[in-house]
């Protein structure tokens, strides 16, 4: 069996709660027969740390960019004569200024979004660019189902316009949104539950660019999205799986309709779980993404493997 050392944040620095990248890939190398090791980054002292790695001896090094400076990046590289190392970047666009600087340490960069002629520019071999589509992890994202829907939920910064586009929704359209910051993730999992439709934004911090979000990936496994035109998004769903909106009134019409026509409603609830847990699940990514780093992985049946390891959640 081969060995995993996964590096990463454990905690949100505002809560005491699960970071996001435990949330998008925690327990999945396991099901898929690799032995696991998770390590805080915030946790680690260099001068014993080596000798841990070392005596764990891991075959794979998977860590993520938490804003770490040159020096740690140094001492990440050291990491690379005992296992091949790889960073994951969930904001390359954004965080490009960052992501070049370990192009020198490591083996791989495991992205969401892109920039292969940059990267290529700046010094990374074409085959180190690994890029994967977001995923759905049942081991952390999985919630008791819920028949009690309604309301419009909305969680997550509101930056890039949000906070705007929320008001203008209730003063213009009359229609209510439940927004909330700063909770722990089994609460976020238990409003989209109870929520009738949960609302993703496109529009970047900045305000520069739409961006898809990873919560396409966490909503239709619990809810309807209504999801603002994001690039790439077509690649996870059809019109018949979600909605689409380009704009408020848009929005505001789509809402009133669905709501007069219950059987429509449920039809797109029930497309957008089974494109969930039928394509797009971190599992499905692994399939694609595992080839290129161990030679010895062989594609799995995914749908025996969900229905196996999460027979109270699977929906087909």
């Amino acid at each position: 069996m081969k060995k995993i050392l996964f590096i990463s944040r454990h905690k949100h620095d505002r809560y005491d709660d699960q970071s996001v990248e435990l949330t998008y890939w925690y327990g999945v190398f396991e099901k898929l027969n690799y032995e696991v090791i998770y390590q805080d980054a915030k946790n680690i002292n260099w001068k014993t740390f080596y000798k841990q790695v070392a005596d764990y001896n891991p075959d794979y090094i998977f860590t993520f960019d938490v804003n770490a400076e040159r020096v740690e990046m140094k001492n990440f590289n050291t990491l690379r004569e005992i296992g091949k190392l790889y960073l994951i970047q969930t904001d390359m666009i954004k965080c490009y200024h960052i992501a070049k600087l370990w192009f020198p340490y490591i083996d791989g960069i495991i992205n969401y979004e892109g920039l292969l002629d940059r990267c290529i520019q700046d010094g990374l071999p074409e085959n180190k660019f690994l890029k994967i589509r977001w995923g759905f992890n049942p081991n952390t994202m999985v919630f008791n189902q819920s028949e009690n829907k309604e309301g419009i939920y909305h969680y997550g910064g509101l930056h890039g316009g949000r906070h705007e586009l929320l008001i203008n929704l209730k003063n213009k359209y009359n229609i209510d949104v439940s927004v909330t910051n700063d909770i722990n993730y089994q609460q976020v999992k238990q409003y989209l539950q109870n929520s009738k439709y949960s609302l993703s934004f496109s529009m970047g911090s900045t305000l520069e660019r739409r961006e898809l979000k990873g919560r396409v990936i966490e909503i239709p496994a619990h809810s309807v999205m209504l999801s603002e035109t994001a690039p790439d998004i077509e690649l996870y769903y059809d019109e018949t799986e979600y909605i689409n909106f380009e704009d408020l009134s848009e929005l505001s019409e789509k809402i009133k309709y669905y709501d007069n026509n219950t059987e429509e409603y449920l039809k797109i609830l029930h497309n957008g779980k089974k494109a969930i847990w039928g394509r797009n699940t971190i599992y499905h990514e692994m399939n694609q993404l595992l080839p290129k780093i161990d030679d010895d992985f062989n594609p799995i049946d995914v749908k025996e493997l969900l229905k196996e390891n999460y027979k109270d959640y699977y929906y087909e």
